[in-house]
């Protein structure tokens, strides 16, 4: 994965792409800094989790300029996510992660909102990477609730 970044991090020089210059460096940097913390090689797996962080600041910083009246900060941030997307792996659509999620409520036998850290767990690793947890959690809320 880390070997895809190096070779579109010189296209984007060759290209002088600048978003895509600085997204794609910001990457290899986030990697880096994980690498130093955990003192070992990342596999694919933990690359991805890092390009996942990069991608929940990004929204919640276009958020933030939304809601502060900053439509073209915000705009920018999209752009950057959008770019970090196409090193990350297919996120489930929702018809599929309900039908995960109904599911894993079945096989834990989860009847009300006290079960829902067991089932949140269950499909965290099931899943894994392939999911956005906020979404997750929202919908095993409503199914647990209804």
């Amino acid at each position: 994965m880390l070997t895809q970044i190096n070779i579109d991090l010189k296209k984007a020089m060759q290209e002088r792409d600048k978003d895509k210059l600085k997204v794609l460096r910001a990457l290899k940097s986030a990697v880096q800094y994980q690498k130093l913390e955990q003192r070992k090689e990342l596999s694919d797996e933990e690359i991805i989790s890092v390009f996942n962080i990069q991608v929940k600041q990004r929204k919640q910083a276009a958020e933030l300029y939304i809601q502060g009246g900053r439509p073209e900060l915000a705009e920018i941030e999209n752009r950057e996510v959008e770019i970090i997307n196409v090193y990350l792996p297919e996120k489930l659509s929702e018809a599929e992660l309900e039908k995960e999620i109904s599911e894993a409520i079945a096989h834990l036998n989860a009847e009300s909102m006290k079960d829902m850290g067991n089932v949140m767990k269950f499909l965290k690793e099931k899943l894994g990477n392939n999911v956005d947890g906020k979404s997750l959690s929202a919908i095993v809320r409503r199914e647990l609730q209804s």
